[in-house]
């Protein structure tokens, strides 16, 4: 099942008229999760990355690693603020640098992304009023593709076609585990590390 939210500057629309109707499952009753998926980008980045995810309700943690299974990138996400490290030369992302890595987070919030991994469509964008009112979505579209699990309805990809930067992103969860964690992954960046800015 594939779900589309497509927007421009002056209109958006939601392609699934059922949209309203589809029962997801209710993921609030569910502590942890973990699991492990893919990203893959075409545009200024074309490329993929394998990533590992642990997650509580309020916190979640992704270590990305390359095709090479080096480690390339670690994101934490607590509610809605979020931190990256470039492991690789050891560099900690700032805002300008992240949305130029990721520019998908022009359209969505951090708190978005953890609960795609969670395999929940976030309420900013199920219920066609809130998408109305979403103003950042003016560039591009969003695809949900969900499977039917032990668990209910869950998604298992959410891919980003923004039109501007000309550049899609697609992350794919591979397998998931409610009500686990993994432990290693739960870990603070370094303090002393130099930023990446944005224009460089």
């Amino acid at each position: 099942m594939a779900l589309n939210l497509f927007a421009c500057s002056s209109y958006l629309t939601v392609s699934d008229k059922d949209i309203e109707n589809i029962e997801y499952s209710n993921l609030e009753i569910k502590e942890f999760c973990r699991g492990t998926g893919n990203l893959i980008s075409s545009g200024n980045f074309n490329g993929r990355l394998n990533f590992t995810f642990t997650s509580s309700k309020n916190d979640l943690y992704i270590e990305f690693k390359d095709l090479l299974g080096r480690k390339t990138l670690f994101i934490i996400i607590k509610s809605n603020d979020i931190i990256a490290w470039d492991i690789r030369n050891d560099r900690k992302y700032d805002k300008a640098s992240l949305l130029i890595a990721f520019p998908f987070f022009e359209i969505i919030q951090p708190f978005h992304l953890a609960q795609f991994l969670r395999g929940s469509v976030p309420s900013d964008f199920s219920d066609p009023e809130s998408i109305l009112d979403r103003s950042s979505l003016t560039n591009g579209e969003i695809q949900f593709t969900t499977n039917q699990t032990e668990n209910g309805i869950l998604i298992n990809s959410v891919s980003f076609d923004l039109k501007d930067e000309k550049e899609k992103i697609t992350i794919s969860v591979d397998n998931r585990e409610f009500d686990a964690q993994y432990p290693h992954l739960i870990k603070q960046i370094p303090q002393f590390i130099m930023p990446i800015k944005g224009n460089s």
